[in-house]
């Protein structure tokens, strides 16, 4: 992967981690792995494993 490539596969975990961030704090506990998967505008790898993991950890952020 090249510099750029990287910058925005970081650009899509951040996008992950906005989205996440937007959920009302009382719709968190309904959301399963199904529902966060309807999220993702990502369909394909990278992308969707980054947002995924952007994702994750703003819920890992709202627990600590």
């Amino acid at each position: 992967m090249n510099a750029g490539e990287d910058f925005r596969l970081s650009r899509i975990q951040a996008e992950g981690w906005n989205a996440a961030r937007r959920v009302p704090v009382a719709r968190l506990a309904q959301l399963d792995a199904a529902k966060i998967a309807t999220l993702n505008p990502y369909m394909h790898d990278p992308e969707q494993t980054r947002w995924n993991a952007g994702f994750a950890s703003a819920l890992e952020s709202w627990h600590r």
